[in-house]
């Protein structure tokens, strides 16, 4: 089942860099709207909309001509009341686009998009990091992972403490557990303390702190790592 779930995961970040990228976008919109378009001031004359909440602004072009424009940001409770005069930009080189300039129509779905993005890219990275995806300082990617079981020197390592991480939501019990450990004999450049690879079964019942346990060096860079859980029930 958690192999199933990480493609979408995966995905997470993406779309919420998508959704940042395109928040960034419109807020430049927005900020040359307001900078060099034409400003006129309008008067809120009305709401329309399904739920009544949209302003609807009437306002005197520079042709002296007499329009109106209903807000593309309906809200409740309502922005403003009837009689209120909010600012009315108009397009120099399209004069028939308009947009109302008050911060809630100019900065509202920047905002959104912006946010939603940042919620993405937080969860789909916390979540990589749960299942694994996200690593420490020192720990492998799964494809250096199996060159370094293939090619690293094995050294022996002193268990020191389980160390479980992030209560999960369903279960309110550790989504994954971290092993930590100190090298019997480290090689030359290598940490003499270890933190584990995430594991995502309690690592208790097969192993307890004292015991010795493999760790993977990489010969070229010995600062980077990984555990040798092959002997054990939830290694791979």
């Amino acid at each position: 089942m958690a192999a199933s779930l990480n493609g979408p995961r995966r995905l997470l970040p993406l779309i919420g860099w998508g959704l940042l990228a395109l928040a960034f976008f419109l807020a430049l919109r927005a900020d040359e709207a307001r900078r060099e378009w034409i400003r006129v001031e309008g008067e809120i004359v009305g709401f329309a909309g399904d739920d009544s909440r949209a302003p609807v602004v009437e306002y005197v072009t520079p042709e002296d001509e007499t329009r109106r424009k209903t807000g593309d940001v309906a809200s409740n409770p309502r922005a403003g009341k009837v009689g209120d005069r909010v600012p009315v930009l108009i397009n120099p080189d399209d004069p028939e686009t308009v947009r109302l300039g008050t911060p809630l129509e100019l900065w509202f779905l920047p905002g959104l998009l912006g946010a939603m993005g940042g919620a993405f890219v937080l969860v789909g990275t916390l979540s990589g990091a749960a299942t694994g995806g996200g690593r420490l300082p020192g720990q492998p990617g799964a494809r250096r992972l199996q060159r370094l079981r293939e090619t690293g020197e094995r050294v022996m390592a002193r268990v020191t403490a389980i160390v479980p991480v992030r209560a999960a939501a369903a279960s309110g019990g550790p989504a994954y557990w971290r092993l930590e450990a100190r090298s019997v004999n480290p090689p030359t450049g290598a940490p003499e303390r270890f933190v584990s690879q995430p594991i995502s079964v309690d690592p208790a019942p097969h192993i307890k702190v004292g015991d010795e346990i493999g760790v993977y060096v990489d010969r070229g860079d010995p600062k980077i790592y990984a555990f040798d859980f092959s002997m054990l029930p939830f290694g791979s």
